[in-house]
């Protein structure tokens, strides 16, 4: 995101929550507008270019999802944060899917919101276009693994004119004039094409041919995977991903607190299960497995090089059992207890930092 005072609306029905949130974001530099309700957020987005809003969900009227879903159709690329204090899942879920950034649970320490808005400056941003704006799977796989991203149709492509894309994800259809128009658009928005991955047929050479002209280098066969994106991308432009396998420890606790504030994106899984259910649909540098979960190491490893060839796996051995084995295959283990900085230096290592 742009090095510029961020411009933030506020929305709650809760006028003490509301007023506070907002001199507290204006006392930390950001500039602030609130609204008590979702009927008028919506005509100060009309009226004025936000970057962010933070809306509670259960208001009077129309409620936040709602407001929000409303509000990025009339600007595409404002980042949404939800906020309740009840556990209204299916409106959350609505509004994740809908391309909300995060819902924080009420009541929350202001670190916590300002910890929100600097992982959103900090991450990438990504532009998915399609004709539909409607693959959320994709989407959400990007945003679940560390990107800020947002699913835009080819007529709003004017509205992405302030904040360049770090990356530009095109799914080409069979109108490759539409499809060259869009990539020359995005060229003369910002005097050179981002960098971008174009999705195409290996038969339509006529395409490729055109858009390496634009100055597009990245083709890949549709449909785009998670990791091609992240591969393109590079490690330098974004968070590494760490995925957590383990039984919600004590320990294990620390590990991702720890990783989280080094800067690392972590998402934690109960089981290999769930894992491998979303392997195919995410991408990780690097997978930190308890082997208490699972000990049928060259099964995970396998399966994990299947799909994430360049991926790095790290059994955390609960006694000598896996060792000898593990140090024959040239596996990475590390033995419980565990210090982080030695779990943080191992992953270090692996990704040759």
């Amino acid at each position: 995101m742009e090095d510029k005072k961020l411009k933030i609306l506020v929305v709650d029905d809760e006028d003490s929550l509301r007023m506070s949130l907002t001199s507290i974001l204006e006392l930390e530099g950001f500039e602030v507008k609130d609204a008590d309700n979702g009927y008028k957020a919506i005509e100060l987005a009309k009226q004025e270019d936000f970057d962010m809003i933070f809306s509670d969900i259960r208001m009077p009227g129309i409620n936040g999802t709602d407001t929000f879903k409303e509000i990025k159709k009339i600007k595409p690329d404002i980042i949404g944060v939800m906020m309740t204090a009840y556990a209204l899942n299916d409106l959350i879920t609505e509004a994740l899917n809908s391309g909300a950034f995060t819902c924080l649970s009420k009541p929350f320490e202001i670190d916590t919101l300002l910890s929100v808005i600097k992982d959103i400056v900090n991450r990438p941003f990504a532009v998915v276009m399609d004709r539909n704006s409607d693959d959320v799977k994709f989407v959400n796989s990007l945003k679940n693994c560390g990107l800020n991203v947002i699913s835009c149709s080819a007529d709003k492509i004017e509205s992405l004119a302030k904040h360049r894309p770090d990356i530009f994800i095109l799914r080409a259809e069979n109108d490759n004039a539409k499809n060259l128009d869009i990539l020359n658009k995005m060229k003369d928005m910002f005097g050179q094409i981002p960098e971008t991955i174009l999705a195409v047929s290996k038969e339509n050479k006529s395409l490729i041919s055109e858009a390496k002209k634009i100055g597009v280098n990245n083709f890949v066969d549709i449909p785009v995977r998670t990791a091609e994106v992240f591969e393109i991308l590079g490690k330098d432009k974004r968070k590494l991903n760490v995925a957590i396998v383990d039984n919600d420890s004590n320990e294990f606790d620390k590990l991702k607190k720890e990783l989280t504030e080094k800067g690392f994106h972590v998402i934690n899984y109960s089981g290999t299960e769930k894992l491998f259910e979303d392997i195919k649909d995410t991408f990780f540098d690097v997978i930190l497995i308890d082997c208490k979960i699972q000990t049928n190491v060259c099964d995970i490893q396998d399966e994990v090089k299947k799909v994430l060839p360049n991926a790095g796996v790290v059994y955390i051995l609960n006694s000598d059992e896996n060792e000898q084995s593990l140090k024959e295959k040239g596996f990475f283990y590390i033995n419980k207890p565990f210090e982080i900085e030695d779990v943080i230096g191992l992953i270090n290592k692996i990704l040759g930092r």
